[in-house]
């Protein structure tokens, strides 16, 4: 639908002033701001002056003229009578005015009024045009606005500028720890839209599947700008995941899409000439079958992760006995971010604490006040770990390592991390290292390599 409206308020995008002569230019921005793409909203804003014939005889007719760059490639050919609507607002109010017949022409649209429209000095005229096809190239056009006197004396033409710019996204391969409270992404690029960045995952046919997570609402503008986007621990396994860009459809004024919330049925996704503006990035999570808890119950053999400690330090799990820390059932060192996985496979039935190799601590596992071997105690069950019995599977390649009553150490390669200047990226998660280290009889070291994981745990909570 086309509205003309005088309140600059209306105008939802980011816009830019032009000549000024006869008419006074104002503003014009289409919505969304991608090329070769359907506007849904296109105000276009001029202002009276008193000396305009339409103040003295009122305005017969308003031609918008889109070509009026010659660079202009789009189209108005969608445009009609129920895409066209004409508000003319003073100090006073403001009115709204249905033009009677709308005409198009080599990019121009010419809209006529069954009666003459009073105007005013100083009245602010914008005509909100939708289905206009935007220009197929980023860059600055140009759009005319001339009006008519019932005697067919023109006031103006003059120009307003407006902006057209590709929405573009990249999405580095990254890990993203399932077992962290604020599991999440980071995506850089260009939205140009107010609207959000939605996270999915990656159907068998290369297509966006099932939503796992989206940015908070977008302010539009046009420079490259980083996107954190919360996963809300819906991303349990490593897997390729593909971000894609949305505008959001309700509201005509970017403050009231602003207040909107996402929802990929309802709102629109972005192109740039027909193509989506997405990427895919492969995501990394911990491999490991749960987190080490107080309290909790683990089948024998399952990879617990372990985050409690601090960064490149020994610890130990020793069975509890007597309601003390006892004999050792293996030792393991954190990574640089203070996380390990621990191999239950060589444990024995019954109840273990995690002390510190240096002054035998018992490490709290449940963030209280109070430290000991029945308070921050897991248990280890007689029953074998299958993936069908996992609090939380996981198919994490790599960026961990086993801690088991071994003397050997297996520690992966991550992906590499990258993306392209088109968003695209792609990466192996895959690669085995070796190494060996040796203790007392019946337990051994085991370095776990979690470097994937540090810079992929900051979260936004998922709204629009």
């Amino acid at each position: 639908m086309i509205t003309v409206v005088l309140v600059s308020a209306l105008v939802g995008g980011i816009a830019f002033g032009g000549s000024a002569a006869a008419l006074n230019s104002d503003t014009a921005a289409p919505y969304p701001h991608s090329p070769g793409t359907s506007a849904t909203d296109f105000p276009v804003s001029v202002v009276a002056q008193g000396s305009d014939a339409i103040t003295q005889d009122g305005m017969k007719s308003m031609t918008v003229d889109f070509g009026a760059s010659g660079s202009f490639d789009g189209s108005v050919e969608n445009v009609s009578v129920g895409s066209v609507s004409v508000t003319v607002a003073s100090s006073s109010g403001q009115r709204t005015v249905d033009p009677a017949n709308v005409s198009t022409s080599d990019g121009q649209i010419t809209l006529t009024f069954q009666q003459p429209v009073s105007v005013s000095a100083d009245d602010r005229i914008i005509a909100n045009v939708a289905n206009v096809t935007t220009p197929t190239s980023d860059g600055s056009y140009s759009v005319g606005v001339s009006t008519t006197t019932p005697s067919g004396t023109t006031d103006g033409p003059v120009t307003d500028d407006y902006r057209i710019e590709s929405a573009s996204l990249s999405f580095a391969n990254q890990s993203a720890s399932q077992f962290s409270a604020n599991q999440s992404v980071n995506v850089s690029g260009v939205v140009p839209n107010a609207g959000y960045v939605g996270i999915f995952t990656v159907a068998d046919n290369g297509s966006r599947g099932q939503l796992v997570g989206s940015s908070q609402p977008i302010v539009a503008l046009y420079n490259e700008r980083n996107y954190t986007v919360n996963l809300n621990g819906n991303v349990n396994e490593s897997q390729q995941l593909m971000a894609v860009a949305y505008y959001e459809t309700s509201g005509s004024s970017q403050s009231e899409r602003l207040n909107g919330t996402f929802d990929p049925n309802e709102d629109a996704v972005v192109t740039n000439n027909g193509q989506p503006a997405n990427a895919t990035g492969y995501v990394t999570t911990v491999d490991a079958d749960g987190r080490v808890q107080s309290g909790s119950e683990y089948d024998q053999g399952a990879r617990l992760y372990f985050d409690q400690g601090d960064a490149s330090t020994g610890y130990q799990l020793r069975a509890v006995e007597n309601g003390s820390p006892g004999r050792t059932a293996n030792q393991f060192e954190t990574a640089a971010n203070g996380s390990a996985t621990i191999d239950t496979s060589d444990l024995q039935q019954g109840q273990y604490v995690v002390t510190r190799i240096d002054d035998g601590s018992v490490v709290s596992l449940d963030n209280d006040s109070t430290t000991s071997a029945q308070d921050d105690s897991i248990t280890i069950t007689g029953q074998q770990f299958t993936e069908s019995t996992a609090a939380a599977g996981s198919s994490g390649d790599n960026g961990s390592a086993n801690a088991s009553g071994g003397a050997s150490t297996n520690a992966g390669n991550g992906g590499d991390a990258g993306g392209n200047s088109s968003g695209n990226a792609s990466g192996n998660g895959s690669g085995n290292g070796s190494g060996s280290s040796s203790s007392g009889p019946g337990f051994g070291i085991a370095v776990a390599v979690v470097a994937l994981l540090g810079a992929a745990l900051l979260a936004t909570r998922r709204g629009r």
